[in-house]
């Protein structure tokens, strides 16, 4: 007889997962009201102002609560109860949307934009928090082993909503400038109900001492320092979102230099959505096959290839091209990295150490924008891209010679 002693039943399917499909299907509704919302706020502030610097100072105040509030909130995300903090953010993320109508029935001049700009600013710090227990939960919930196949699971939604989203929000609003605000409201609703179906707690049990906020911040900092693998991953992310944010302002400075129709430039964009679920098929398979630092080195190879094009093509079909294998490789990436990331970070710290990736990704993106949009306009395309790919060069690079990114693997349960 075979001895089966001590060998783990394997773990019960994803479809099977009670918890976990809750989860998965309220963040995919509210998912999509959020994208409905994102379309539309934006909108709806040049409407109000007709000025498109009033609706970039909304998309800022929006922003700036990962930059300034992601440390502490990591921490006391770590702290509290996780699923108390995802039905309080999910209630408060209501409220929030639904005030934007009443802002705009109750108040009128200088007093309604600067409530919205509250609104943007409390969606944006909401948000973070939101995040942040989301992401521990559903590292929770899932076992390790099918880890990759949940986080291609939430970019399957992530990718659907940015290609659905955009197109519902546009109608929505085209009905009623009220509308895409109130259907992202109900979805909500829905994700505060399937938030109050879970069973389980959503993470192991708290130690009950408590220290100071910074010394816990500081917690999460030593062990990311500890972590050569993850800091690495950390850096490598933070460019390569960086490089997809240069992809997409060179697609659009090709596009206005060779007059390409804006029709043409949507269906380009919507051709990178279409890339990003692709490589979201992709990617379990690829995960059980090949590696995690050969699969990251393969991807930024790509990458290193294909970016230098940008500097030649003009063509909508081949720059459509181009866009959407970079989307494809990016994807894998981001899967590739996040499902290490979730299954090497002990549960007591997801918080703390998702927070300080996130100080990191933002104020490279805040920075790097910037740098990029002034490097288009005083030195010109070829420059830029040539700036951009040298970091690509760089990060390949060590990423080939360092023996721990090429010795990682996936760890196991």
């Amino acid at each position: 007889m075979t001895n089966t002693e001590g060998i783990p039943p394997p773990p019960v399917s994803l479809w099977r997962n009670r918890d976990y499909l809750l989860l998965w299907l309220g963040q995919a509704v509210s998912e999509l009201g959020t994208s409905c919302t994102q379309f539309a706020f934006p909108l709806l502030i040049v409407r109000l102002t007709h000025s498109i610097a009033a609706a970039g100072l909304a998309y800022s105040l929006g922003q700036l609560p990962y930059v300034l509030l992601s440390l502490p909130a990591g921490a006391l995300v770590d702290r509290w109860p996780r699923k108390r903090v995802m039905l309080l953010c999910t209630f408060c993320l209501t409220v929030c949307v639904a005030s934007i109508p009443l802002a705009l029935f109750l108040t009128s001049g200088p007093l309604r934009l600067l409530l919205l700009y509250a609104i943007a600013f409390g969606l944006g710090a909401i948000s973070l928090f939101d995040g942040l227990a989301k992401q521990a939960a559903r590292a929770w919930v899932v076992p390790k082993s099918q880890l990759p196949t949940a986080i291609a699971q939430n970019e399957l939604i992530v990718g659907s909503s940015a290609l659905v989203g955009p197109a519902l929000g546009s109608w929505l609003f085209s009905i009623s400038r009220l509308l895409p605000f109130v259907t992202d409201a109900l979805s909500s609703l829905i994700l505060l109900c399937s938030l109050l179906f879970i069973r389980s707690p959503l993470q192991d049990e708290r130690r009950t001492q408590r220290h100071h906020l910074l010394l816990e911040v500081r917690e999460g900092l030593i062990w990311l320092w500890s972590q050569k693998v993850i800091r690495s991953i950390f850096l490598i992310s933070s460019y390569i979102n960086l490089t997809i944010t240069a992809s997409v302002l060179l697609v659009l400075d090709i596009v206005q230099q060779q007059h390409i129709p804006s029709v043409l430039y949507g269906l380009i964009v919507a051709a990178g959505g279409v890339g990003n679920l692709l490589g979201t098929a992709l990617c379990p398979p690829l995960q059980r096959r090949i590696p995690f630092g050969l699969a990251l080195g393969c991807t930024l190879m790509v990458f290193v290839l294909l970016f230098p094009l940008y500097g030649f093509i003009t063509t909508p079909l081949l720059l459509g091209a181009v866009f959407t294998s970079i989307a494809l490789c990016d994807s894998i990436r981001a899967i590739f990295m996040d499902s290490y990331r979730f299954a090497v970070v002990p549960d007591a710290l997801q918080g703390r150490v998702s927070s300080i990736y996130r100080v990191i990704l933002f104020g490279v993106l805040t920075i790097g924008s910037s740098a990029l949009g002034l490097s288009l306009e005083h030195w010109g395309m070829l420059p830029t891209v040539g700036i951009v790919w040298s970091g690509l060069l760089l990060i390949t690079g060590l990423l080939f010679l360092s023996r721990s990114m090429q010795q990682a693997t996936f760890p196991q349960e």
